[in-house]
């Protein structure tokens, strides 16, 4: 009897839409990466695996939405990545993504894919959190509402550590970093690196893939 296969997933979407960082944020091992599906002139990989994970950079455009009307409701998940770049709010990526699901006919989710990666691969070290105690209680400006009003030369003699924060964890980070730490300054790192890991929304989309990966190989396996 020839051994069972596993079932395949493909991860999809159109050029600098983040699907080699979704895939480490998600710790998709074996899962295929396709080329991009807008290279002009050239044909869009055939998408046939078990499960396919469609990736859009923000919101979805008309490419989009021609390429999703052709693959399967049921094999087909979308990760609405670069959430924190939609609204001013997660709940305004929360929206867009329940608006999407309707539209569109299957599961959306908002997610933070760089966040997850960096959580996954990385730790915050005590120089991060003392740089983040360190601005945590600025009132004014905002610091983390653009990178060059944290990188402001003159706000602190922290450049360097600064600099250091957004290039690890990134302004979405560092702005659920700091807002964490308003609420309760002592938090340990440890404590902090799950925060962020929440708030990359990464959770909820890899428990709907692990389960729909164990009914394929249910599947398969009948």
């Amino acid at each position: 009897m020839p051994p069972r296969r596993t079932p395949r997933i493909q991860v999809t979407g159109r050029a600098r839409a983040g699907k080699t960082t979704l895939c480490r944020a998600l710790s998709l091992l074996t899962a295929e990466e396709t080329g991009p599906l807008d290279r002009p002139g050239r044909p869009n990989p055939t998408l046939d695996a078990d499960l396919l994970l469609y990736v859009l950079p923000g919101l979805a455009d008309a490419a989009d939405r021609r390429i999703l009307a052709t693959l399967p409701t049921d094999r087909t998940l979308v990760a609405l990545n670069k959430a924190d770049a939609i609204g001013v709010r997660w709940s305004d990526a929360a929206t867009t993504a329940e608006a999407l699901t309707a539209d569109l006919g299957r599961p959306v989710f908002p997610v933070v894919a760089a966040l997850a990666a960096r959580t996954r691969a990385g730790t915050l070290d005590d120089a991060d959190l003392t740089a983040l105690r360190r601005h945590r209680d600025r009132p004014d400006p905002p610091l983390a509402l653009s990178h060059d009003l944290f990188l402001t030369p003159g706000l602190a003699p922290d450049f360097e550590a600064r600099r250091a924060l957004l290039d690890r964890w990134d302004l979405f980070g560092v702005s659920c970093a700091l807002t964490a730490l308003r609420h309760d300054p002592g938090l340990p790192a440890q404590r902090l690196l799950q925060i962020l890991h929440c708030a990359s929304g990464i959770d909820r989309l890899h428990r709907e893939i692990h389960r729909r990966y164990e009914a394929v190989a249910a599947g398969i396996r009948d």
